[in-house]
């Protein structure tokens, strides 16, 4: 059955007016997420029970969580660079608004830009 234009523009109007789902940075990272074969290891869909100690720290970067500043000191290749990737993502996705990053040299920013984010 075809719909006429009232009732598509009645089913657009109504759709746009459901909230967004209430997700969790690590919850959006687990659904939309994925790893290219060029950037990591294991491609293919982010997995944040492969990295459980990250959970904790994404969710503090979530929108609905009541945490104002977040800090994260720790190790080389734990999970740093791929946290700040899910986040971009998730606000890119979830919530669009301004957001800058920054990195110490313009060319690290395009190796960024290239080898992880446009993936």
């Amino acid at each position: 059955m075809l719909m006429d234009d009232a009732a598509i523009y009645r089913e657009a109007f109504r759709s746009g007016l459901t909230p967004d789902p209430d997700l969790t940075v690590s919850q959006w990272a687990d659904e939309f997420r994925m790893l290219s074969q060029k950037a990591s290891a294991e491609p293919g869909r982010w997995r944040t029970d492969r990295t459980p100690y990250l959970r904790e720290i994404h969710d503090s970067l979530s929108p609905s969580d009541p945490t104002q500043r977040v800090v994260f000191m720790a190790g080389a290749q734990v999970g740093k660079t791929e946290t700040g990737n899910n986040w971009t993502g998730f606000v890119i996705h979830m919530a669009p608004g301004p957001m800058m990053l920054v990195q110490p040299t313009v060319d690290m920013a395009k190796r960024l830009s290239k080898q992880r984010l446009a993936r």
